[in-house]
């Protein structure tokens, strides 16, 4: 078998029917909400892992997400952040060159008998390597991966992304997670997506998500700021809203939120035993400094956690 057969993600020959997410996102389909209709995928993905059926329907809503033109009937268009969500990535197909990335046709085209005549890119029938129309070069069809004798062709099959790793590895279920920014607060989108980035396939359930302005200076650097965002948690942990040792569990990951700046985000993983490891239920976010919630529009407050040294 070639390694691209056992590398690549294949649809199962069996069917995986969930029906009533088939049902829920073919009305949504038929209303043209797109944006809608993967969002219910992308809920499935998170609560019950990775799904032959869910991908089955995500991927003709993530090709409408891959065109140049919008298309003015489309009630809700697929938005970049789900185009880009890292619970996709197994079915995504990326250039070995210039990391482009994007959801293969032949997936697509397999399931309803299409041929796919003009491909966004060319794959190693051998190792899988794989270069997008803008890195390939027609004249040289020989696969340029060193010590492969195969030649780049169709299909194209998903080679998933490099997605890293969760930010914390350190149990498979988490305790609890705190975001840092400076100018624009954390919606509950927002802070559902960093989770996504942070936390693929790490089971979340009953995990509290706190947002709280970084007060630190400026001038005082992502090592200072990240020290200070460690004693918050020892904080938390010392007034019991973290189990013990929880600093200890706990992992930094800095991430670049398009339009509203830079957060930091604390992740911090369930011991292996004890009432914190058996959590479960909705995840509770705590957005505010205020901690009744004063409300999106209301000033943060201004409390300092440290004072600079003169």
């Amino acid at each position: 078998m070639a390694a691209y057969d056992t590398g690549g993600f294949h649809f199962p020959g069996h069917d995986d029917p969930v029906p009533e997410l088939t049902d829920a996102v073919e009305r949504l389909r038929r209303e043209r909400r797109y944006g809608s209709a993967l969002d219910a995928t992308l809920r499935h993905l998170r609560a019950h892992g990775q799904s032959s059926e869910a991908y089955r329907l995500a991927l003709p809503l993530l090709h409408t997400g891959m065109r140049r033109t919008a298309d003015p009937g489309i009630a809700e268009p697929v938005a970049r952040r789900q185009y880009g969500n890292p619970y996709f990535a197994p079915i995504a197909t990326e250039c070995s060159r210039c990391t482009q990335f994007w959801y293969s046709g032949h997936d697509i085209a397999s399931q309803v008998r299409l041929v796919v005549t003009n491909p966004i890119g060319l794959q190693c029938q051998v190792c899988r390597y794989t270069l997008c129309r803008n890195c390939l070069d027609p004249q040289k069809p020989r696969c340029p991966q060193q010590g492969c004798r195969g030649e780049l062709g169709t299909p194209v099959v998903p080679t998933g992304r490099p997605r890293g790793k969760p930010a914390n590895e350190f149990t498979e279920k988490l305790e609890h997670v705190m975001i840092l920014w400076r100018s624009t607060p954390t919606s509950q989108e927002e802070a559902e997506e960093l989770l996504d980035l942070a936390c693929t396939w790490q089971d979340r359930g009953g995990i509290t998500v706190r947002s709280q302005v970084n007060q630190s200076d400026t001038r005082d650097g992502e090592e200072l700021e990240r020290r200070m965002g460690l004693v918050l948690v020892s904080l938390y942990e010392r007034e019991g809203m973290i189990s013990e040792n929880g600093l200890y569990r706990t992992r930094v990951l800095p991430i670049e939120s398009p339009g509203r700046g830079r957060r930091l985000v604390f992740v911090t993983a369930a011991p292996e035993t004890g009432a914190a490891s058996r959590l479960s239920g909705p995840v509770e976010y705590l957005l505010f400094d205020d901690p009744d919630g004063a409300g999106e529009d209301a000033p943060a407050s201004k409390r300092r956690w440290f004072r600079r040294r003169r």
